[in-house]
């Protein structure tokens, strides 16, 4: 929050639907307030959960995963009175100043914190390196923009943002290193300071979700043992600085009057059960909350100051950062560029996978494996390393456990070698809970890009549908699982060939070569594809010592996805490449080819038919299928192809897109206008096709502009 009142702090949560026969969440109370504030007041407050998430709390400690191994030293959750800071495990109090970041400054402090409590050291991060790493705004050039949360300004984040940058090894800044800066200052991509591993955060978890109203005797049980375990806990809360009872703001309690929401993130470090209720207005028992805020020192009492238990948000939505550690890993492997929010309810048993590609030259061993989890839910994780989803009994058992809490949970790995790439399944048993899952029908994900083929959902363990093409409620989203994997590299031998990396243009792969002490007559090589048989013979294998590249032509072009398999002596090295076949346009005015997606620009003069479309792409020596929107095959050139429709080239599958055809029915009329202009006030489109179709500049947002290029072709 900005000192004034604008920011984001917790999770915002879209409409998502049904996966199989998952249950469509219900609506939350407090996003119903929200949806009936006017426009102008929705940029003052936090958007809220969609869903309902709640959960019994008191049949949960909420402590995560690992609290059994921190120590109850020189206080407890009993106690009448404890606070962190007086006890030298919280960190001095910064200053966001006038830019909306409290939500880096509150989540770096519980992670300083715990940091301080495991006895791994007194830390000053940088707030700013994790906005940076974060959020697109940051950036003046598109290619610092990529693969970002779409924020176009300093005014708010949230705390799976702060997760994003742990999780997925963004590394660390000192504040002196990259020190804060009171401005929106953009930056080139090129002046982005990458970091390092100073510390790992090995778990992350958020209690009480989708409520409000004055604590609970349960949720102050288990904050005051978070505060014990952890350091301190991160909150939210709604901030009217005319809310505090003292002209020193000093105590301060928020009611639900005029539909307020949190706006403001804070942590808590402390308590005091003896303060009196006369100190807060209208609250109706002692007790407090000790809050370290981040507008500095000088601000109320050294830049702290008590919360009521009768406040109705500093109990709800908290999050905790723990288990952090010295541990560094030479290679992170991340299935999503960031942490998503909880999307559908998962049925009794649910899986995903994640296949990655090997990073390392050498063989690696697994050492902590993450994954998203939820309340009440089991969850078992395996590893394939021949990639084969289809036959559990090849999958190897790595950890299983129960999450009390959402968040991201991790487990350590020990003596699991991976040679080549592999994949990662999660087995969720309990249902009626939600998981973490980055997914593209939200506005904030829109720079994200999603690829098939990597990552897969399944409700048996044995049938697999691709989490790129999702259908949740009739509608195709892309979407990928929040699982990680750390590794380090074992030791380099005497002698050895390796594969450094592959690349693809066209129907040629590229190996380079990473060759030390071995005599080249004795290298072989082959390919096997994807249900490893060996294809080597439809294949011209050219190596050059000389350059330490092989060249791996294809004599008869077909997609798939295929390994390289080197042999010397008894040793072998080998790694994956994928031929994927593209649809080209002859003319990118008409038809423009977008990741997946083929964008086509119609006018209200006619209507896009097989055969227009046909006429514009550039397909030979391909076998393809267009289907309509109802999935069924096309092949008259007058039938009609409407926003939704599908092509698949052997192997990959395209999404026909319409530009202005958001209602799906080929063609641009004023209902296609008026769902435009419903989205920009608010009735959101949910469904990805219809997003781009509305996306008429093509800019990645849904703007007035978008509205008005349909209008234009409206009135011609």
């Amino acid at each position: 929050m900005k000192k004034i009142n604008i920011v984001l702090f917790v999770i915002l949560f879209f409409s998502f639907c049904n996966v199989y026969a998952l249950d469509f969440c219900k609506e939350s109370e407090e996003h119903k307030e929200y949806m009936k504030l006017s426009e102008e007041e929705k940029n003052n407050y936090i958007e809220p959960i969609y869903c309902d998430l709640s959960y019994d709390s008191n049949k949960n400690e909420l402590l995560g995963f690992g609290s059994e191994l921190i120590n109850y030293v020189a206080a407890s959750h009993t106690d009448p009175a404890y606070n962190s800071y007086t006890n030298n495990l919280v960190t001095s109090p910064k200053n966001q100043y006038t830019l909306g970041t409290c939500w880096a400054f509150s989540s770096t402090s519980v992670v300083e914190s715990n940091a301080l409590k495991n006895n791994i050291g007194t830390y000053d991060f940088s707030e700013s390196h994790m906005v940076y790493s974060l959020i697109s705004g940051g950036y003046s050039d598109a290619s610092g923009k990529k693969g970002k949360y779409n924020v176009e300004n300093f005014d708010g984040g949230k705390v799976t943002y702060a997760a994003s940058y742990y999780f997925n090894n963004y590394g660390q800044l000192l504040e002196s290193e990259m020190p804060y800066v009171n401005e929106e200052r953009q930056i080139t991509s090129s002046q982005y300071p990458h970091g390092r591993n100073i510390i790992n955060v090995a778990d992350f978890g958020l209690a009480n979700l989708s409520s409000f109203g004055a604590c609970t005797s349960s949720e102050i049980t288990s904050i005051k043992k978070k505060i014990i375990n952890y350091g301190s806990v991160q909150s939210s809360m709604y901030m009217d600085e005319n809310l505090f009872n003292d002209p020193n703001n000093d105590y301060y309690m928020a009611t639900t009057n005029n539909s307020a929401l949190a706006n403001h993130g804070i942590s808590i470090v402390g308590w005091d059960d003896n303060i009196s209720k006369t100190n807060f207005n209208g609250a109706t028992r002692n007790g407090a909350w000790i809050i370290k805020n981040s507008w500095g020192t000088s601000w109320s009492n050294d830049g702290f100051f008590y919360i009521s238990y009768d406040d109705n948000f500093v109990c709800k939505n908290t999050a905790s950062f723990y288990n952090v550690s010295k541990v560094s890993f030479e290679h992170t492997y991340t299935a999503s560029d960031m942490v998503g929010v909880p999307t559908f309810n998962l049925p009794s048993t649910f899986y995903m996978s994640a296949r990655f590609t090997k990073q390392g030259d050498f063989n690696e061993l697994i050492k902590r494996v993450s994954v998203a989890v939820g309340p009440n839910l089991t969850y078992k994780i395996y590893l394939s390393k021949n990639n084969n989803l289809n036959n559990s009994n090849d999958w190897i058992l790595l950890a299983s456990n129960t999450s009390d809490e959402y968040g991201i949970k991790s487990v350590s790995v020990n003596n699991e070698t991976i040679e080549n790439d592999f994949t990662i399944i999660v087995e969720y048993e309990g249902g009626s809970s939600s998981v973490f899952t980055m997914c593209n029908n939200m506005e904030e994900t829109s720079l994200m890009e999603y690829s098939s083929g990597k990552n897969y959902y399944s409700t048996n363990g044995s049938t697999w549908s691709d989490l790129n093409s999702i259908r949740i409620s009739n509608q195709t989203t892309s979407c990928e699982p929040n699982i990680y994997v750390y590794t380090d590299e074992v030791d380099q031998p005497e002698s050895y060939v390796v594969i450094s990396n592959i690349s693809v243009s066209n129907s040629t792969a590229t190996a380079s070569l990473n060759i030390q002490n071995v005599d080249t007559s004795t290298i072989s090589y082959k390919v096997m594809d994807s249900t490893n048989n060996n294809v080597t013979s439809r294949f011209t294998i050219t190596p050059n010592y000389n350059t330490k590249k092989v060249t791996i032509r294809s004599d008869g072009y077909t997609s798939g996805r295929y390994s390289l398999i080197i042999n010397y002596g008894s040793e072998s090295s080998s790694k994956s490449f994928e031929f994927v076949e593209k649809i080209t346009s002859n003319n990118s005015s008409v038809v423009t080819v977008n990741n997946k997606n083929l964008l086509v620009n119609i006018t209200n003069n006619f209507t896009l038919t097989y055969g227009y479309l046909m006429n514009y792409l550039n397909i030979s020596n391909s076998t393809y299928t267009v289907y309509n929107s109802s999935n069924q095959v096309v092949n008259d050139t007058s039938t009609v192809l409407t926003t939704n429709s599908k092509i698949k080239l052997n192997n990959s599958t395209y999404n026909i897109v319409v530009l202005g055809d958001v209602t799906c029915d080929g063609k641009i009329t004023a209902l296609d206008y008026i769902e435009v202009r419903k989205h920009i006030m608010g009735t959101k489109i949910t469904d990805s096709g219809k997003l781009l179709a509305s996306d008429m500049n093509n800019d990645s947002k849904i703007s007035a502009l978008d509205y008005i290029g349909i209008r234009k072709i409206l009135m011609r």
